[in-house]
């Protein structure tokens, strides 16, 4: 064990560990070109028509705004590949880059807290998951560093970061709407954080408002593009894709992988049929009357905003009805997605031999992160990160549970997922030192 230790604390394993996060970013870029599918597609075509100063898409009705994604994403690739001209390559490269700062700014946020970061960084060259998802042309690359920038400006604890952590938390919103509410989520952490400090109450609160206050004024130019548009003054889009999202949830379980892929494509199989999801589909497409062949789980499969937003809010309530009728059943969905959100079962096209270390890396590194939080709760000797950094962590899969699963929902705090399953790796190396070392004075002794 004395070696192990020893060999943890060489900076030159560090090294090693960051040339293969390195020789990983370079295999991803490779092998997962051409780094577009799904809503990629949905992206490059906000913004391509960004670059005709309109935020939307030619529908049934000819050119309207955009009512399912906010514009973070669009814009980002709009400056990239339509201002600045760069290459696809180039666009997913400052991903990679962009989430290796973020795996880097954690190791620098460890080193100064006195963690030792050799775990970290072994666990990141080990759990190459957020690399996967930034090399595809999603929006979680952006969210990811966001939301990291975000808890570490936190823990500065001062008003100026609390500022830039809300500010920095408003644009994950705006590269994903499911981020919305975690602005409050800091004012809340922030309470906690000042809540010995001798200041005043008015203070106190005055302190905690300012990340939301910060977020409100990133998302107000979004809330005002809503308003014109739309009537309503949202800092989230006007439909999105949370009600059919859920009604997919309330199906999930009794779906195979070919019936997923198929609905992924927008077709159907004849299991599809057989359990009844075809029909009541087509059924809900009538009641508003839109095209009875479309079972696509995504409102922009929908030819219009008038029918992309009434076929938000009509499988909403059908979703909510499925759950009132077999209440245990939803549960059980909601149960599974604890650890299908963060761990991922198929590598399809991958070989076993990848595959597999894949699946053990995705699990181990989840429950040592959950061992991580659970340790930063109860804050044994030794222990350095923060337990206000746990619900951080958490937000997305709470946010998900209730919806149909895909892993990537919760890549936004992957990093910080593995922050912890470091911090809980360097804390028992210390603990066993520490007691290798009273052992060793009473041996002497």
């Amino acid at each position: 064990m004395h070696g192990l230790r020893m060999l943890l604390e060489d900076r030159r394993l560090i090294w090693a560990a960051w040339l293969v996060i390195g020789l990983e970013c370079v295999a991803a870029l490779y092998l997962l070109r051409p780094w577009a599918k799904g809503d990629s597609f949905h992206y490059l075509l906000l913004a391509q028509n960004l670059s005709q100063h309109h935020y939307g898409v030619v529908t049934a009705n000819g050119f309207e705004p955009d009512v399912l994604r906010p514009p973070g994403y669009p814009i980002v690739l709009w400056v990239q590949l339509h201002l600045l001209h760069l290459p696809p390559v180039a666009v997913v490269a400052l991903q990679l880059c962009g989430t290796c700062g973020a795996l880097f700014a954690i190791q620098r946020y460890l080193a100064k807290s006195g963690v030792n970061p050799a775990p970290f960084v072994i666990v990141a060259a080990a759990y190459p998951f957020p690399l996967l998802y930034s090399v595809m042309l999603f929006a979680e690359a952006w969210a990811t560093v966001a939301i990291t920038a975000a808890a570490l400006l936190l823990m500065r604890a001062n008003s100026r970061a609390y500022a830039f952590a809300g500010a920095a938390a408003a644009v994950g919103a705006l590269m994903r709407s499911d981020l919305l509410f975690v602005p409050v989520l800091l004012s809340m952490i922030v309470l906690l954080i000042e809540r010995r400090c001798p200041v005043s109450k008015a203070q106190w609160i005055a302190k905690a408002l300012v990340p939301s206050v910060a977020a409100a004024l990133v998302l107000l130019p979004y809330a005002a593009w809503n308003y014109v548009h739309f009537h309503r003054a949202s800092p989230a889009p006007i439909a999105g894709a949370v009600g059919t999202s859920l009604y997919l949830s309330t199906w999930q379980r009794d779906l195979t992988w070919t019936d997923v892929q198929a609905i992924i494509g927008g077709g159907s199989t004849q299991h599809i049929e057989a359990i009844g999801l075809g029909p009541a589909v087509r059924e809900i497409n009538r009641s508003i009357g839109a095209p009875e062949n479309i079972l696509a789980f995504d409102p922009w499969a929908y030819p219009d905003n008038h029918l992309r937003i009434a076929a938000a809010q009509a499988f909403r309530g059908a979703a909510i009805r499925r759950v009132e009728a077999d209440p245990g059943r939803y549960a059980g969905h909601v149960a599974h997605n604890l650890w299908a959100l963060w761990v991922t079962k198929r590598y399809d096209g991958v070989p076993a031999a990848v595959g597999i270390p894949l699946i053990i890396s995705s699990a181990a590194v989840f429950l040592l992160g959950l061992a991580g939080m659970a340790t930063a709760l109860f804050r044994p000797g030794g222990w350095v990160v923060p337990a206000v950094l746990v619900p951080l962590t958490l937000y997305p899969a709470a946010i998900h549970l209730w919806l149909h699963t895909e892993a990537r929902y919760t890549a936004a705090t992957r990093p910080l997922l593995m922050m912890f399953a470091g911090a809980f790796l360097a804390w028992l190396l210390s603990r066993e030192r520490f007691a290798s070392g009273a052992v060793e004075g009473r041996t002497r002794t």
